[in-house]
């Protein structure tokens, strides 16, 4: 086999491998934030998942419109570890954070009218090692 053809199956081969890596753990955090997804919301139809390192933090741009009863779940590979996520405006003002409460992993929240927000999200566990992130968002109709 020549050298090229074999960097290409290499290349190939890698990247399945890794997708089906990846797929195993998205469907592992959905199991996880599924917890805490009440069957009362409907899921906004995006995928929050992002990789995180220890000491890096997360970043989600979303749009929460005004008069709907909103619910965010965080979580990440590990079932009972801090997840911290804030909620911000556009302007960096914070308007949420779970901190105050005890690292809960859910929040419900209403807003009377439509914003644009930054949700940033980062672990606090000495036993989190590099992973992923999710959010889930959902409403009540």
């Amino acid at each position: 086999m020549n050298k090229k053809l074999f960097a290409v199956v290499l290349v190939i081969i890698s990247v399945f491998i890794f997708s089906q890596k990846t797929n195993a753990q998205l469907l592992q955090l959905q199991n996880i934030c599924s917890l805490y997804f009440a069957p009362d919301f409907i899921s906004d139809g995006q995928e929050y998942f992002a990789p995180l390192k220890p000491d890096q933090k997360a970043e989600f741009t979303t749009t929460f419109f005004g008069d709907n009863t909103y619910r965010i779940v965080a979580c990440t590979n590990l079932k009972h570890s801090n997840v911290v996520f804030s909620v911000f405006d556009t302007e960096k003002n914070l308007l949420f954070t779970n901190t105050a409460y005890d690292y809960t992993p859910y929040w419900d929240f209403k807003f009377s009218s439509t914003v644009t927000c930054i949700i940033q999200v980062d672990v606090k566990s000495a036993k989190f090692v590099p992973g992923h992130i999710m959010l889930l968002i959902g409403y009540k109709p």
